[in-house]
């Protein structure tokens, strides 16, 4: 597994500033959430992490990108955040790292636009 590398998981969601937020892929480095939210880069921010059988739990990252529909970074994906994790518990990484290793192949792809 490489830190460049995305995964589509169905069920993975966050939640920011009190909204419940799809993830639209993951890494072992950060996240990119759907939303509306207007925040800017280097913005700090405090999320709730669900994975799917796991209890949720907390970590803190930074936006590293937007995806603005007007003028999209990554068309492949929609309106939305990059989110790098700066700092997250260390039980709560290894299970992050558990689900990554067990996702399909086929749910994997190579970085190919920014992310969180």
């Amino acid at each position: 597994m490489k830190a460049t590398d995305r995964f589509i998981i169905d069920g993975v969601v966050c939640e920011l500033d009190g909204r419940e937020l799809k993830v639209a892929n993951l890494s072992i480095s950060g996240l990119f959430a759907i939303t509306d939210l207007l925040l800017t880069p280097g913005q700090h921010v405090e999320i709730m992490l669900r994975l799917p059988e796991r209890a949720p739990f907390r970590l803190l990252g930074q936006v590293s990108w937007t995806n603005d529909p007007a003028a999209p970074r990554a068309p492949d994906l929609p309106q939305g955040l990059g989110i790098r994790i700066t700092r997250i518990a260390l039980p709560d990484k290894v299970a992050l790292l558990d689900l990554l290793k067990r996702t399909s192949p086929g749910n994997v792809r190579q970085r190919g636009a920014p992310e969180g």
